[in-house]
């Protein structure tokens, strides 16, 4: 029991520290937690069982197909293999799963809310819940058999150096449901299959580059390089993804200017500085009304911005009005009452002049 609670306490907190990284970017829309939370969930159980139970068919099946060959070439080849198709194949439709869940049940909404931002940051919470089961089962398994070399070895690599593998993986699967619907034409139905299929890709090429072309070692390296490359351009994408969401929050926000919210307000809600984590808690914090009633307002104009832009991403007859949403009445009152109560999303201005020096 003492090597299983120790790979939960080292793991644990990596993984907590990389959901809060993808959530924070996503500002002007933030999903609600128990629903990201759920996604941890579905990634850390839900996708693991099928990931299992499709891992062991397709290894005895394998294993059956090479029983010809030597008894220790045949295990390495199969455990390659099994690696390099068998698992992508099986892992990334498991996790992509909980996407098409959370697609399905939101279709009322889903092309305001759950663009292709909330998709990336969907399928990255996936991927972190089932990383968070996959490195506590691997680094258990070396603790037992190499001891604390085995423990620190194994956490060193597949957590702290891959920890965010399995997040861009289904990222590119979340994409895809996101691109879905917010997109027009019949080629949006292939985007999810397009993400999937990506994403299979480019879990397939990191572990071939660390079992069939592991090369004394080197293979490592080259899996540790496309796995930082990967990275690199998955933080490029969310916060891409986060200054489009910006632009429709700057569209849909410019009628009510000087008539809901304040010029300053609205310029201090498109700041760019946004994306960065943890500037908004700041900025926000110490304002008129409470952080709370003030983070409310804000999240008010946003939810009204993203309403406005409804009528980009009808796809009903174009000649038909859309049907005015009752959310955007809702955010409408919800911000005149915060600013009945004296809520503001700036410092209130000064009203006096300064003081005159005697």
């Amino acid at each position: 029991m003492f090597w299983p609670i120790l790979a939960i306490l080292f793991v644990v907190p990596l993984v907590a520290l990389y959901f809060v990284v993808i959530r924070s970017v996503d500002r002007y829309a933030p999903e609600p937690w128990w629903l990201l939370y759920l996604c941890l969930v579905w990634g850390a159980v839900g996708a693991v069982i099928p990931s299992v139970a499709g891992g062991l068919l397709g290894q005895e099946a394998l294993a059956t197909t090479f029983d010809s060959l030597e008894t220790e070439k045949a295990a390495e080849l199969v455990e390659n293999t099994t690696a390099t198709f068998v698992a992508p194949l099986v892992e990334e439709p498991s996790k992509a799963f909980g996407l098409l869940l959370i697609y399905f049940f939101s279709r009322r909404r889903v092309h305001e809310t759950h663009g292709p931002l909330s998709g990336v940051v969907y399928g990255g919470i996936i991927g972190l819940g089932f990383t968070l089961t996959e490195d506590i089962l691997y680094i258990v398994g070396a603790a037992q058999e190499f001891g604390g070399k085995g423990f620190f070895g194994m956490y060193f690599v597949r957590t702290i150096l891959l920890g965010l593998g399995h997040a861009t993986f289904t990222a590119l699967a979340g994409l895809g449901f996101g691109l879905f619907v917010t997109t027009k034409g019949p080629w949006r139905w292939a985007m999810p299959f397009v993400g999937l299929g990506l994403a299979m890709l480019l879990h397939g090429g990191r572990n071939l580059f660390s079992s069939f072309l592991s090369m004394e070692g080197a293979g490592l390296w080259l899996a540790l390089m496309l796995h930082a490359l990967v990275v690199v351009l998955f933080f490029i994408l969310l916060l891409w993804l986060g200054f489009g969401d910006r632009a429709r929050v700057k569209a849909g926000l410019e009628g009510v200017v000087g008539a809901l919210i304040t010029q300053a307000e609205y310029n201090r809600i498109i700041s760019p500085w946004m994306l960065l984590p943890g500037w908004n808690l700041m900025n926000l914090t110490g304002l008129p009304g409470g952080y709370r009633l003030v983070r409310e307002k804000q999240l008010n104009c946003f939810r009204l911005a993203f309403i406005r832009n409804r009528v980009r991403n009808e796809r009903n007859n174009p000649d038909t009005p859309p049907v005015l949403d009752p959310v955007e009445n809702e955010a409408i009152a919800a911000i005149e009452t915060a600013n009945q109560r004296g809520v503001m999303l700036t410092p209130r201005p000064m009203t006096e002049g300064p003081p005159v020096m005697s």
